[in-house]
């Protein structure tokens, strides 16, 4: 049962099997819901229609029924909600829920099964919404319509490393084991989920001649071995030729002594090492067909004791706007067995149309956390952050415009504005930026990836 406290200033009626309030003049109205001897109320408020209203109003929000684990809006579509956010209960249970941009609640779905660890990946081009509950050894896709019903589910062996869906509705997923040691990228049908088709990249190996590791130690052995290790692998991307691009490691290793006696140790400074490394870019056709291209590669033989630069992808890779692709690409330094132990070189690789590299931008050195994000501005610029520094580049020859010290290593690139300027996440605040001397905060206190909490838009 439904009631109003004043008629002269709003009315109450049903439309669509919603209770609708109309406002007819400005002031402060109680509405009171009473159901099965329980009774709330709200007061709301009617703004002059002529003025506007005060900055930091709050238009309409929602009761959370659990956790928020993400919000997103939906694809623009007719007959489509404007926002999804998924929340999880303290029982367990996952919900999707969509909103209308008038913050009406429109429908609710359940996700099957009950796991903590579920993400809001992205809306689809259908605008619907793809969820992953992940697991440890495999993970489940879900996506749901725009009218709420499940469309398909898919599960996938391994973790999911990135997804990016293509106009003609072609899903491309990237999953790999949780060595890293296999990787395939999958097509899926997004209206189906019927897989188009699977590749699978060469995986890096690595052979044992004479000697393995025993821990820190090598001993010799009488037979060879060989297996897989690791492979890294940028995020995914469809530029605007349709065609989906990523970039990862190919790696050939050899771990070589004299021969010896099986059993016996072996000093470190006995063993060569020869590593052929590459990084490689796959432009994939809808067909799963693919081209590839060496976008970097290292072929060196020392002795394991000595340190060596192996290529790799950082994870960030986007278009150029022109045609070709972004892609950051690191050089490590003092690895052991391929693990990161200081300071490394990174730089961003050009890529054109046919897939020749056009040049390699260097980016100043950094400790502490990865913020590998890349964003195109207008009039061909290019915004990446490293450490405490947002760069500005010149996208199409590689050239550094300017630097702006953000005095912290945690900020991250969040957009870039129709203006020309950046705006940067800090730990603190969202810092809209236009050269190295001109920044201001727009947003204090609020951590704003993700988008939890309101939106704020700036118009210029």
């Amino acid at each position: 049962m439904w009631s109003l406290d004043d008629p002269e200033k709003a009315e109450l009626h049903e439309e669509n099997g919603r209770v609708v309030l109309r406002a007819k003049t400005p002031g402060v109205v109680r509405v009171t819901a009473a159901l099965g001897g329980e009774m709330r109320f709200r007061e709301i408020t009617i703004w002059p229609a002529d003025e506007p209203l005060p900055p930091g109003t709050s238009k309409w929000g929602t009761e959370p029924i659990g956790r928020e684990v993400k919000d997103l809006p939906a694809v623009p579509s007719q007959d489509a909600p404007t926002i999804y956010s998924l929340e999880q209960t303290p029982t367990g249970n996952t919900y999707l829920r969509a909103f209308e941009d008038d913050g009406i609640q429109v429908w609710s779905w359940r996700m099957p099964e009950q796991t903590r660890d579920v993400e809001l990946v992205c809306g689809d081009w259908l605008a619907g919404a793809l969820i992953s509950a992940n697991r440890a050894d495999s993970y489940t896709l879900y996506t749901v319509a725009k009218d709420g019903k499940l469309r398909w589910q898919y599960t996938l062996p391994g973790i999911r490393k990135g997804v990016a869906y293509t106009l003609n509705h072609l899903i491309h997923v990237i999953s790999q084991s949780k060595d890293g040691t296999h990787t395939t990228i999958t097509g899926l049908d997004e209206v189906t989920g019927a897989r188009n088709f699977q590749l699978t990249p060469l995986a890096s190996t690595e052979v044992l001649t004479n000697v393995k590791r025993v821990g820190t130690n090598y001993v010799c052995i009488a037979q060879p071995l060989s297996g897989p290790i690791r492979t890294i692998a940028s995020r995914i991307f469809v530029n605007v030729d349709g065609f989906a691009y990523v970039a990862f490691t190919q790696h050939d290793w050899s771990l070589k002594t004299a021969k010896c006696v099986p059993g016996s140790p072996v000093a470190p400074s006995h063993v060569a090492f020869l590593r052929d490394e590459r990084v490689v870019l796959w432009q994939i056709h809808p067909d799963g067909t693919y081209r590839s291209t060496i976008v970097e590669e290292s072929k060196n033989k020392r002795p394991i004791t000595e340190s060596v630069s192996p290529p790799s992808p950082t994870g960030a890779i986007i278009p150029d706007g022109l045609g070709g692709v972004l892609v950051s690409v690191r050089w490590s330094h003092d690895t052991i067995d391929g693990e990161v132990h200081t300071s490394a070189d990174e730089l961003i690789y050009r890529i054109d149309g046919e897939g020749h590299v056009v040049y390699k931008l260097p980016l100043p050195r950094y400790d502490g956390a990865l913020h590998d994000e890349m964003v195109l501005g207008q009039e061909e610029v290019g915004f990446t952050t490293r450490g405490n520094f947002l760069i500005a580049f010149d996208v199409r020859y590689g050239k550094e415009l300017w630097r702006w010290n953000g005095n912290t290593p945690e900020i991250e690139v969040f957009a870039a504005l129709a203006n020309g300027h950046c705006l940067v996440q800090t730990p603190t605040a969202l810092v809209e930026v236009s050269n190295p001397n001109e920044a201001k905060e727009i947003l204090q206190g609020r951590a704003m990836m993700g988008w939890h909490g309101d939106i704020y838009v700036k118009h210029n």
